[in-house]
């Protein structure tokens, strides 16, 4: 691959265009504002970020993805960014809202979908498992849809139209992440764990802490996506993958207990929110709410089975993401004593 296009840059997309910069790929970035005070135009570049230096025949090049303001949505800003590309990586997407979720992604997806289309090139979405959360076995790529929620229906949606759209794309399912992007809003291991232990806090989580959970380390998320990328130049045009990233399924118990050994603290028994209690707070706070609407994926095991894409790209063990994780915490905050 010579050229990709990242739209978004966060958690996900952030870390495929690091790889891909490490790979020798010359990597575009789309984001709403441009990356930086000096992207005004879908031509406009800014190399403050994500540099990859390489040695070649006693020489040192230093490679920086182009930053590129583009709203997503719109499909011209969406062919200009992305002319010229070999693949598309979609990661833009929007506030943990179902009412949210409804109002913009298909949008975006659509607009993705027939630029990738038009423009003949691959795109790939990252994929939760959300539109599976009902299921009573472990999730594979064969697995019939089982939504419970809003959420989980519209991202069933979604994938319905990828599969029937003429574009050749692939949807790339992961577990709840953890890793050296995870962010603090967006990873509710980070969130409800790590975050709180490594600030000498009582853990609370919204779910039994006792039950195998499908958990997902960003880079090997990352990495699925841009082999599913490449895999996808060796099928008919039209044709949509649906594929599973590595992942693992210990319990949050088990991620709560290493978290404390790699602080040098003593385990504390997390403590289960009960379900009629994150009922109860999205009645005020609409983040408890739709936490509770997936109930199933947090109180009941979630176990995400191996893939032949996992097998592919290699597993990271997940308590190396647990370390990613706590020391990006580190670099961000001062140290905290345990209380």
């Amino acid at each position: 691959m010579k050229t990709a296009l990242v739209i978004g840059n966060g958690q996900i997309g952030s870390e495929i265009a690091a790889q891909l910069i490490a790979s020798g790929t010359d990597v575009r970035i789309a984001t709403r504002s441009g990356g930086g005070p000096s992207s005004t135009s879908a031509g406009a570049t800014n190399t403050t970020a994500l540099s990859e230096t390489s040695s070649t025949a006693g020489t040192t090049t230093v490679i920086t993805p182009t930053h590129l303001k583009a709203d997503a949505s719109d499909r011209a800003q969406l062919a200009e960014a992305a002319a010229g590309v070999d693949a598309i990586f979609a990661c833009a997407h929007a506030a943990y809202d179902s009412r949210k979720w409804e109002q913009v992604l298909p949008r975006l997806d659509a607009a993705v979908l027939d630029t990738a289309a038009e423009l003949d090139i691959p795109v790939v979405f990252p994929e939760s498992v959300y539109a599976f959360a009902g299921l009573d076995s472990p999730i594979t790529e064969d697995s019939p849809f089982a939504p419970v929620d809003d959420k989980g229906r519209i991202r069933q949606r979604l994938i319905e139209a990828r599969e029937t759209h003429p574009a050749t794309c692939a949807s790339v399912i992961a577990g709840d992440l953890l890793g050296r992007t995870a962010e603090k809003w967006s990873s509710v291991v980070r969130m409800c764990i790590t975050d709180p232990i490594g600030q000498g806090r009582r853990v609370y989580v919204p779910a039994r802490t006792d039950v195998p959970h499908g958990i997902t380390v960003i880079a090997d998320h990352a990495a699925a996506m841009i082999q599913a990328a490449e895999d996808l130049k060796d099928v008919p045009a039209g044709t949509h993958q649906l594929r599973i990233a590595p992942a693992s399924n210990p319990t949050l118990a088990e991620i709560a207990d290493f978290t404390a050994d790699a602080l040098g603290q003593k385990h504390k028994r997390p403590t289960t929110v009960p379900r009629w209690a994150t009922r109860a707070a999205g009645v005020i706070e609409r983040s408890f709410y739709e936490l509770n609407a997936l109930a199933p994926i947090w109180y009941e095991p979630c176990v995400i089975s191996s893939s032949e894409l996992a097998e592919k790209v290699g597993t990271t063990d997940w308590r190396e993401g647990v370390r990613q994780m706590l020391d990006a915490e580190t670099s961000e905050t001062p140290a905290r004593q345990p209380r």
